[in-house]
């Protein structure tokens, strides 16, 4: 048995003018590299996190005091103090994950000198830690009572 070629419906010119149109046509439609995307498609840069603002104490009272900062990426919020310059032995803290950071410290002594250091770790995308210098501020002195008090 043997086969003859079948006679085309279209000249063998047609359909390799008709494969080198759909080429070039193929060609224009697969997108092209450009410098721009090749920075897009790099791993993103790595950023430490940084204290860029504060710390600064908010507000105070005979035993209230509130420590705020800021970074530059999310990171967690841990204060350290207390009253002796070499030994932070009390800290607050705040749930993580804020570019703004302020703790609320309570039940503290009044007319009493507290030294603080404040600190934000587990940056996002990097793990790094930023720590400011240690700093300070003073209690009021408790209210006295001027008129009858109960």
């Amino acid at each position: 048995m043997t086969f003859a070629p079948r006679p085309h419906k279209y000249p063998l010119a047609i359909w390799i003018a008709s494969a080198g149109i759909f080429l070039v046509l193929a060609a224009r439609c697969v997108p092209q590299s450009s410098p721009q995307s090749a920075q897009d498609e790099t791993a993103p840069q790595v950023v430490n996190v940084e204290i860029i603002h504060g710390p600064v104490v908010e507000s105070i009272t005979d035993t209230t005091a509130v420590i705020a900062w800021s970074t530059n990426v999310n990171a967690g919020t841990l204060l350290h103090y207390g009253t002796d310059v070499n030994h932070l032995d009390q800290s607050a803290s705040m749930p993580w994950g804020g570019l703004t950071h302020r703790v609320n410290l309570k039940d503290l002594k009044p007319d009493t000198k507290y030294y603080f250091k404040a600190e934000s770790a587990q940056g996002q995308g990097s793990g790094s830690t930023a720590v400011a210098p240690q700093s300070f501020f003073r209690t009021k002195a408790p209210v006295k009572c001027v008129s009858a008090c109960a």
